[in-house]
């Protein structure tokens, strides 16, 4: 049974000051149940595994920046559950969107095969949205490339005006949406090789 831990300022003091300390095992040996607990009453259905990891790393990248103060701000373990609940939410919503994905390309699949004559534009459409879907979740692309691919090659605006609005130049657009596209490409590709 996970017991509700108490707080180590010093612990919180080391893990802040460094990614790579060594104490990250002993806060995640502490952390780790209580989460975990809270993920089963919660949200049975998740990969709790996937959602720790998510919220371990999001919790290594803000530490440098938390002040512990449990007057102002409550206790560590209320922040540290906040994170799981805000990774596990979004884990739901990503699911409950794949779940959506792979419905609506099953059924395009089997119109297609019942000789449905619209069935290769919604098979069509069923892949570049489930590309586009890979694409916005894959975390190796940058934010900035997948704002100016959705802008540029999905929305159609004008390459110069994005470039204006975010600051960059017009080369620098070109660049990214090229490589998101070649990247976006690849992903139907393999989508296409599944039927």
């Amino acid at each position: 049974m996970a017991t509700i831990p108490t707080t180590s300022t010093t612990l919180l003091r080391d893990v802040a000051s460094d990614s790579q300390h060594v104490r990250w095992t002993e806060f995640a040996t502490r952390y780790r149940p209580m989460c975990q607990l809270y993920l089963q009453r919660h949200f049975p259905a998740l990969d709790h595994d996937d959602i720790l990891q998510e919220t371990f790393a999001a919790v290594a990248h803000a530490m440098p920046c938390y002040r512990y103060a449990p007057n102002e701000k409550g206790h560590f373990r209320n922040y540290l559950i906040g994170v799981v609940r805000n990774k596990a939410l979004m884990a739901l919503r990503s699911k409950e969107r794949d779940d959506k994905l792979k419905l609506a390309y099953a059924e395009s699949v089997q119109a297609e095969r019942n000789g449905d004559c619209a069935a290769d534009e919604i098979w069509r459409k069923s892949v570049f949205e489930i590309a586009l879907q890979q694409l916005m979740a894959d975390t190796s692309i940058n934010e900035r490339t997948k704002q100016i691919f959705v802008r540029t090659a999905i929305r159609k605006e004008p390459p110069e005006e994005v470039a204006r609005s975010l600051g960059v130049s017009r080369n620098v657009v070109d660049q990214q949406k090229r490589r998101a596209l070649a990247r976006f490409k690849a992903l139907v590709a393999a989508l296409k090789g599944v039927v």
